[in-house]
Order: structure tokens, then C-alpha cells, then sequence
């Protein structure tokens, strides 16, 4: 009985001891290695563009968004993140950066202050940011799947050969733009997959994560039950 007993004492030691290690991930893409596409001086000058995404899990389980997306000319007039079509204002708090006004709802190519965007997408869209870099963060309890990106500039390009209006607009998108049910349902990973980004998306982890304390826990309590039985 003593011996049992200082088994189930120690292995429990032990797995308090183990500390929860929380998930990150961090990736980017760049309009020079062809991860970023585009129109207007932002995709033709030599500088290219840069999207950098950093995603870390919350002590509380919530996940923090954080974003930079840089560009060579120009300013930001908004910039949509893609998400589910159930996807609600109230999901996205602690926001912060380069941004002011939020919104949330389907834009497309429908649209005429979305230039050149590939296809129809459901997001958030963050407005009135100024600059060449854009950073902006916010926390949801939305888990990070891959997904679309789009940016216009708010000021036109300079190009003598771009038609009538002799300018173009300054867009952007991923590479790897793609149709709603066809982005990557790969689990959240250092990097890119198929040219697109982390965003928070689905209310279920597509992550088989189970934390090292959870995995050791199950192995220790087996233990105890082989130990038991074996005295038995």
C-alpha cells in the first residue's frame, strides 16, 4: 500500500512539474521570392512587399493576431483578412495599430474599391491606415487556419502606359489566392503554406495539439493502472 501510494505521489509530482507549453507560430511572404502578387508600382518597384504574421495562443486560449504588411510607395487604404462566413465583430477584441475603422462582410471583385482582387472573400476589413508599413494586432478566440489576403493603396500608381486615366492602382493579394473551400486545411505551421497566411477561421482546432502535460498525464495515470493491476 506504502509503495503504491508513493508511485501515484511521484508520477503526480512529476506532472505538475511539466509546464503547459503554449503554441506560436511565425511566417511571412514576400513579393520577391513570388509569395505576393499585385498591380501598380507595389508589385513592379524593385523594393517588393513584405506580409509578416506572428500568432501566439493566450494563456486564457484566446490566440493574438499580430501583422506587417510593408509596401514600397504609397499608403494603405485598407487591407481584408480573411475568415469564416460566421465570423462576428464580437470575436475580434484587443485590437490595435495602424488601423481605425473595422469591418466584417463579403468583398469581391463586385466591388470597385477592390482593384484587381482575384475573387469574392468573406473578412475583416481594417481601414484608414497610413504609411508605407501597416501593423496591426488583435486577439480572438478564433483559431488560426490558412487563409487570403487583399490590400489596396489609397493613392494611385504613376503609369504612363496604364491606360486613359494614365495611372493604375497599387493591389495586393497572396500568391496562393484561392476560392473560400479551397484554402489549405493543413494545421497551423511555422511558414506558408501554398502562399497563404494565418488567420483566425474555425471555432474547432485543427490542430491535433494536445499539450505535453495532457500527453504525459495519460501515460502517467496508465502507469498507475498497470502498477495496480499488476499488484493485484
Amino acid at each position: 500500500m506504502m509503495a503504491r501510494r508513493l508511485c501515484v505521489a511521484l508520477l503526480l509530482a512529476a506532472m505538475l512539474a511539466i509546464p503547459t507549453v503554449a503554441a506560436a507560430y511565425v511566417g511571412s511572404l514576400l513579393s520577391t521570392t513570388g509569395g505576393i502578387d499585385g498591380t501598380g508600382n507595389w508589385i513592379t518597384d524593385p523594393a517588393g512587399m513584405s506580409f509578416e504574421w506572428e500568432v501566439t495562443q493566450n494563456a486564457d486560449n484566446s490566440w493574438h493576431y499580430s501583422y506587417v504588411f510593408t509596401h514600397p510607395v504609397g499608403e494603405t487604404s485598407h487591407f481584408i483578412l480573411e475568415v469564416s462566413d460566421n465570423f462576428t465583430a464580437n470575436e475580434i477584441f484587443n485590437l490595435q495599430g495602424d488601423v481605425g475603422n473595422v469591418e466584417i462582410g463579403e468583398f469581391g471583385v463586385d466591388d470597385p474599391s477592390n482593384p484587381g482582387i482575384p475573387g469574392n472573400m468573406y473578412g475583416i476589413k481594417f481601414e484608414d491606415a497610413a504609411g508605407l508599413v501597416t501593423a496591426f494586432s488583435f486577439d480572438s478566440f478564433r483559431v488560426p487556419v490558412w487563409q487570403d489576403f487583399y490590400s489596396k493603396d489609397g493613392v494611385a500608381g504613376d503609369f504612363a502606359d496604364a491606360g486613359p486615366r494614365g495611372s493604375i492602382t497599387n493591389a495586393a493579394w497572396n500568391t496562393g489566392f484561392s476560392l473560400y473551400d479551397d484554402d489549405p486545411t493543413a494545421p497551423a505551421a511555422d511558414g506558408s503554406i501554398e502562399f497563404h497566411v494565418l488567420a483566425p477561421d474555425s471555432t474547432t482546432d485543427p490542430v491535433p495539439e494536445p499539450t505535453t502535460l495532457m500527453l504525459l498525464g495519460s501515460g502517467l495515470l496508465g502507469s498507475v493502472a498497470v502498477f495496480r493491476r499488476r499488484r493485484k
